[in-house]
């Protein structure tokens, strides 16, 4: 009771202040009728804006639901899509078509870290073995490459980026199927090499270059870039081609990582064929 009528005495004077205030207000406001209109306008001003904030507030918190809610289901669309390449199903159908029918399998995957003017770089995701990564993995975007992943924590996978000197991947032109090597020369990060296509082979700059399949990371048909430049070095049978990329490796901070279901079983069977 002491400290109550202490604080009383030492912060009277502003408790009587502020209720004197308000009971001013409070007659001012209910007696005139400008200043009603005034403080009502004010009030809802105030209530607006404070509802807007706090709506931003909840769409934010929610931002990371949402992005991951569209990341799984554009997954399930290049799901489809890949499926399509690789199986030629009628598009009539391949809505219909269940999970466990498809080959490839998409995981969604936020980029924590990456390099890209180095000679070699390489990408870390923010996703590891709990969420089913695996060496040797291809990871992808919806426009293009991004890389194969090379070795994987239980929270976190390091990717080895198509922007890496050690990075070969075959590729094929899609107007002819003419098959090359796809490697980056260590400059222009947008532009990667196509090399190995013989020069009896038609290449024409703007021909669409898209993965080839013949490899267990990268399924068929997955888009890589288009022919920007088209040389043919002295004394060398096949061409220098230059690829403009669909995807641009700098600006990325998201991608998928492909689930082969059967690539364990091609590269045991192939391995057993190669060592007989």
């Amino acid at each position: 009771m002491g400290n109550v009528l202490l604080l009383l005495v030492r912060f009277g004077y502003h408790l009587m202040f502020f209720l004197l205030e308000g009971i001013a207000i409070y007659l001012i406001v209910n007696y005139n009728q400008s200043q009603k209109e005034i403080f009502i306008n004010s009030t809802n001003l105030f209530s607006t804006s404070l509802n807007d904030k706090v709506d931003g507030m909840v769409k934010f918190s929610n931002l990371q639901q949402t992005n991951d809610k569209l990341q799984a289901e554009n997954a399930r669309l290049l799901e489809r899509f890949i499926s399509e390449n690789v199986n030629a199903v009628d598009l009539t159908t391949i809505d219909t078509l269940s999970q466990d029918s498809l080959k490839y399998h998409l995981i969604p995957a936020t980029i924590c870290n990456s390099t890209y003017t180095l000679r070699n770089n390489n990408l870390t995701l923010c996703q590891g073995s709990k969420d089913g990564i695996e060496p040797d993995m291809g990871v992808i975007t919806d426009k293009g490459l991004v890389g194969i992943v090379r070795n994987v924590s239980p929270n976190f996978s390091r990717v080895m980026s198509i922007l890496h000197s050690q990075s070969i991947i075959d590729c094929a032109i899609k107007r002819n199927n003419a098959h090359g090597s796809l490697i980056w020369d260590g400059n222009n990060p947008r532009i990667l090499n196509l090399v190995d296509i013989p020069k009896h082979i038609s290449v024409l700059e703007g021909d669409t270059v898209l993965t080839s399949g013949y490899s267990t990371i990268f399924p068929k048909g997955l888009l890589v870039g288009t022919v920007k430049s088209v040389t043919l070095p002295n004394g060398s049978n096949s061409y220098n081609i230059g690829v403009e990329l669909f995807s641009d490796p700098v600006t990325l901070n998201t991608a998928y990582v492909i689930v082969n279901k059967y690539s364990k079983e091609q590269i045991t069977l192939e391995s057993e064929i190669i060592n007989e």
